[in-house]
């Protein structure tokens, strides 16, 4: 287990300091503990206390100057940039215990660790650290006008891809370091490299952190108000909304019918048509009284009707091949009399490739 911090901080110097914070940090983050556990919060805990002390060192060794520069930050310093950040992060998983704790205290350590992490985008903006798409998306978080759906939505996205692609190449660049045996002493180029994707990927958290916090807080200014307005006391949830499909009253519920109507018969003497009776004339689609069939029987005579017209445009086509048999074996003496059946055989043709209405398909798109 990691050696508590104690008076053994007062000696520590800064790198010592900053490296048991992000071993610290990376250990939470990794952790996969409830946010309550008592040993995770006890982690914490220790990780605030080395955030304070490496806040303290830079502040006393003035590591860096106000109007310094990305660029003219030393390449062993740029990871001291981060302090913020971790101080911001582990604040935001600060949890008291239910017997101890309430909304105040939880609202209280959400907007301290805003605070850390809007100061650590600042800053890293103010020294031009802050690039591509996570200086895109806190710009857009910083401005007060209504951002569109649409681009709100690919910024996202890219911002998700670009934060991948930095996790990826500072896993990449960190595993070829400790392969070939780098101590943390390696060449200022690479070392460069990882404190700027380090940089980019922190921006990146931050901002899911700031987006996420915002919504809490928010959940919790609505409690604290609700408690306000009740004396102090969650107000009692509202009843549930009825059932769809729930009978009101006792009894059946009923429906009032004219008198002498002709489903009267069905409603009894006291002329009302009860619930049971309305919901069964819905299903069968059959009402007493009324001339009305159910979906079997209309489709049991649409069945019968169209076997019917087959069979009658059947019938027709054997009287019309009946006639021309007749024709043919009577035979035609004169010319007329050829055209004549000439004609009738191409009107029979005609009719027999050409049902009525089939010239209205050609209308058709």
């Amino acid at each position: 287990a990691p050696d508590a911090p104690g008076d053994s901080l007062v000696t520590l110097p800064l790198s010592g300091c900053f490296a048991r914070l992000q071993a610290a940090y990376k250990e939470i983050d990794d952790s996969h503990l409830p946010g309550g556990d008592p040993k995770l919060q006890r982690r914490i805990a220790e990780g605030l206390v080395l955030a304070e002390r490496c806040s303290e060192l830079i502040s006393h060794l003035s590591v860096f100057s106000s109007n310094e520069e990305l660029e003219d930050i030393n390449t062993g310093d740029l990871k001291y940039l981060l302090v913020p950040f971790f101080r911001g992060e582990l604040l935001l998983r600060v949890q008291e215990a239910e017997e101890q704790g309430s909304h105040e205290d939880r609202l209280d350590q959400l907007k301290r660790g805003s605070r850390a992490l809007t100061l650590f985008l600042e800053d890293i903006q103010a020294r031009k650290a802050l690039r591509g798409e996570a200086k895109a998306g806190w710009e857009e978080q910083c401005s007060d006008r209504l951002a569109d759906p649409g681009a709100a939505r690919t910024l996202k996205i890219a911002r998700l891809k670009a934060a991948k692609r930095a996790k990826d190449s500072l896993a990449a660049m960190l595993a070829r370091a400790a392969a070939a045996g780098d101590d943390g002493d390696g060449d200022d180029e690479t070392d460069r490299s990882v404190g700027l994707l380090s940089l980019e990927l922190c921006a990146h958290t931050a901002l899911d952190s700031l987006r996420s916090t915002a919504q809490e807080v928010e959940m919790l200014e609505m409690v604290a108000k609700m408690k306000q307005q009740n004396g102090g006391r969650m107000p009692p949830p509202p009843p549930p909304p009825p059932a769809p499909n729930e009978v009101r009253g006792s009894g059946l519920q009923t429906l009032d019918l004219p008198a002498g109507s002709v489903i009267e018969m069905r409603a009894g003497v006291t002329g009302r048509l009860s619930y049971g009776a309305v919901m069964d004339q819905l299903h069968t689609g059959i009402v007493p009284g009324l001339h009305s069939l159910s979906v079997e029987e209309g489709m049991r005579r649409e069945e019968a009707e169209r076997a019917l017209a087959e069979a009658e445009k059947l019938r027709q086509m054997g009287t019309r091949d009946e006639e021309r048999r007749r024709r043919e074996e009577k035979g035609y003496d004169s010319e007329e009399e050829a055209e004549e059946l000439r004609k009738a055989r191409a009107k029979d043709e005609y009719r027999d490739n050409h049902t009525r209405g089939a010239g209205n398909r050609k209308n058709r798109s």
